[in-house]
């Protein structure tokens, strides 16, 4: 097939996706990449887009608080870009694909309704970042938007199986659904020193480390108190849970009473290059969350050897964890299943934990960004050859 120009249209360019965006760039016959906003105002990425062609578009940001049905809220903003739909009538890409569901995908779903009024022919993807817990309470106003999208979209790709499931139950034919991974740079992790994790049975204090925003979702607070808990019962035993980030959420962490066996290191905000570094000497990762569409992280950690202690609440551990092989699973809604995982994580002997560091450094190799690229290729030439 002819190579394809494509119009990729984001929130933000994000750090983790520039080396996969340049891949993107050098097979396509040329991309432009429009944004929302320069960067949001609630991360603290610093803009670095490389060389890449990203032109950001007119927009309105409104913050807006959503509560899930789990019980915890979030404070959030949504862009809506306002001139996405001129900007796509001057570009005249052949594939246009577009993030989330939002007024900025809604004009790409009216441009490709438009393009062949204006004798030029184009394909529309989705690019639908989600899954089934992260959707959960959506209104009937978005959900109805949602579906008629889905009836003129050429096709959606979406991270995995819950992402699929959720597209499906939105109108999505199964055979317009491409599965494509979140990935990440897996180069900022091969030649991390490791030699400072604990290799003996003996080791005086286990370290885990979680990185993300310190907010509700993300289910810090109720995993902590299992930590307590845990410590309470192995006085013997000494933890320290290194939290790399930043949000609403650290002063009721601190506010915590701990036992004498468990430090908490809040670290805030660490620059996006700086966090391999940070994992080089910690024995687990622990990621709680309450609900995640991806949860990249996971991939990170794995890539820098680390098993991973994870919330089946997260696509990222639905996709990669297998239970004790690479990491550990559980339910942060149910207390039992918590404590169970903890528990094995925690007991588990040095050598056997490294062993596992090993077999998830093998799974994040599958995860690579040429992997993922191959799988966008394959959603790009399928839509287009329609």
């Amino acid at each position: 097939m002819p190579r394809c120009s494509v119009a990729l249209l984001l929130n933000i360019v994000p750090p983790y996706r520039v080396a996969l965006l340049q891949a993107l760039e050098r097979e396509v016959r040329w991309l432009t990449v429009l944004v929302s906003t320069g960067m949001e105002a609630d991360r603290s990425w610093k803009t670095d887009w490389r060389g890449l062609d990203v032109r950001v578009s007119r927009s309105l940001t409104l913050p807006y608080r959503r509560r899930h049905p789990d019980g915890f809220g979030e404070n959030l903003s949504t862009h809506l870009s306002i001139d996405m739909l001129p900007r796509l009538c001057a570009l005249a890409p052949d594939v246009v694909i577009s993030s989330e569901f939002g007024a900025r995908t809604l004009q790409a779903c009216l441009y490709r309704c438009l393009a062949p009024l204006l004798g030029r022919r184009s394909r529309f993807l989705v690019w639908a970042t989600l899954s089934e817990d992260s959707e959960r309470g959506r209104g009937w106003v978005r959900t109805t938007l949602r579906r008629l999208m889905a009836k003129r979209a050429d096709g959606a790709m979406t991270n995995g199986e819950s992402g699929a499931r959720y597209l499906e139950s939105i109108g999505f034919a199964p055979e317009r659904i491409f599965r494509i991974h979140q990935s990440t740079d897996l180069d900022r992790f091969a030649n991390l020193d490791t030699s400072g994790r604990s290799v003996s049975d003996d080791e005086k204090t286990l370290q885990l480390v979680t990185v993300g925003s310190l907010i509700p979702r993300k289910g810090l607070r109720p995993f902590l108190q299992h930590l307590i808990a845990w410590c309470a019962a192995h006085p013997g035993r000494a933890l320290n849970w290194r939290l790399i980030g930043d949000g609403p959420e650290r002063a009721a962490l601190e506010a915590l009473v701990l036992p004498p066996n468990l430090k908490l290191t809040l670290l805030g905000d660490v620059a996006y290059e700086d966090v391999p570094a940070l994992m080089a000497d910690a024995d687990l990762l622990a990621f709680p969350t309450l609900a995640d569409e991806w949860g990249l992280v996971v991939n990170e950690a794995m890539a820098a050897g680390l098993p991973v202690l994870a919330s089946c609440r997260a696509q990222a551990a639905e996709e990669m964890v297998t239970d004790k092989e690479n990491g550990w699973l559980f339910d942060p809604a149910d207390p039992t299943s918590t404590e169970t995982a903890l528990s094995q994580a925690l007991d588990t002997p040095a050598a056997a934990r490294i062993a596992m560091g090993d077999a998830a450094r093998q799974t994040a190799a599958r995860f690579s960004h040429e992997n993922t690229l191959r799988r966008m290729m394959q959603a790009i030439e399928t839509v287009w050859n329609q």
